[in-house]
């Protein structure tokens, strides 16, 4: 392994035996039992559905070849699950080389839209944020100021990061072509393949702010955190837990954002429950319960990443095989 590996695998182990001996392992196994099949099935297909919509979302930000639906949602699949077992969600970027395997989309066009999509989920993370964090004034105590104002920051760099991402992308051209050309890069064929790649990554996203709706692609954006948080209502109501939408909103915006963020260990363990833990704490319930409910949804999660991911794997493998041949003739 190399050394980021290794700094995931501590970090997984750290924080797994902090949060281990903070609870029992008979409180997770009932945390478990909680939920009923119905739940765990029905949790499923809302877990599918939202990768439908993700799916959706990227055949509009392709716009050089016209990805088919059933390929895209599996390469959607796929990608999630490897994010989720990859130190800091390295596997994300899998969508880029997937994409351009299956479907011949160029790599700096697939890294656009996953910039672009990225970008999105951040505005509506951060903002439903500032709102759930407005909603349970009352479990915070009155101490909402300084999480609403931390809250605000975020949102509003994100709105900032929304409008000004050709810029961005823009001078991140700049500043690679800047860095490598105080490098003997400059002089080898790397070195110009990454300048122009890191240009045409640019390109792209001006491009597709052009071509796709705006409209469009918030309210693709909207709906899939509609249905994450819905997931979020039926897995706490299947556990009982006694929480309002506005709570509910809450424990899972957190979660969310946790998990999101590129600082997890080997497939999130720690952080992802830490991430459901620390609002359901807030929220009143003890801290052997909240820990307990974190590995329980956490779990939960795992198998359905497995499930869609290892089928979706396995699709597209052999769909690959079956057009080898025809490629191997053109």
């Amino acid at each position: 392994m190399g050394r980021r590996e290794w700094i995931a695998l501590g970090l997984t182990i750290l924080l797994l035996v902090i949060l281990l001996s903070q609870t029992h392992l008979q409180t997770i196994a009932e945390a478990f039992t909680r939920l009923s099949p119905v739940t765990v099935c029905a949790g499923f297909a809302v877990w599918a559905f939202t990768n439908v919509l993700r799916s959706r979302r990227f055949r509009a930000l392709i716009l050089s070849r016209d990805v088919p639906r059933l390929r895209m949602f599996c390469i959607v699949n796929v990608q999630n699950m490897l994010a989720a077992v990859t130190p800091a969600r390295a596997g994300d970027l899998s969508v880029v080389w997937l994409l351009r395997q299956g479907s011949r989309v160029p790599g700096p066009e697939g890294l656009a839209g996953l910039v672009m999509a990225r970008v999105l989920d951040f505005v509506i993370v951060s903002g439903v944020g500032v709102v759930a964090l407005i909603g349970v004034t009352g479990g915070l105590h009155g101490r909402t100021g300084p999480f609403l104002a931390v809250a605000a920051v975020i949102f509003l760099a994100a709105l900032m990061l929304a409008y000004r991402l050709e810029r961005i992308t823009a001078l991140g051209a700049r500043l690679v072509r800047y860095l490598i050309g105080r490098t003997r890069l400059r002089e080898r064929s790397l070195g110009q393949r990454i300048m122009e790649k890191a240009g045409e990554v640019h390109t792209h996203v001006l491009r597709t702010r052009s071509r796709v709706s705006t409209l469009r692609l918030w309210g693709i954006t909207a709906a899939i955190w509609i249905s994450t948080y819905a997931l979020s209502w039926l897995w706490l109501k299947g556990l009982g837990l006694p929480f309002s939408l506005g709570e509910v909103i809450f424990v899972a915006a957190i979660g969310g954002l946790v998990a999101s963020l590129p600082i997890q260990g080997l497939l999130g363990f720690g952080t992802t429950e830490a991430g459901w833990a620390i609002p359901l704490m807030i929220l009143g319930r003890s801290r052997e319960e909240a820990i307990a409910i974190g590995f329980c949804l956490h779990g939960l999660a795992i198998v359905y990443l497995l499930i869609l991911g290892g089928t979706s794997a396995l699709y597209l493998s052999l769909e690959g095989r079956a057009e080898a041949p025809s490629r191997a003739g053109e």
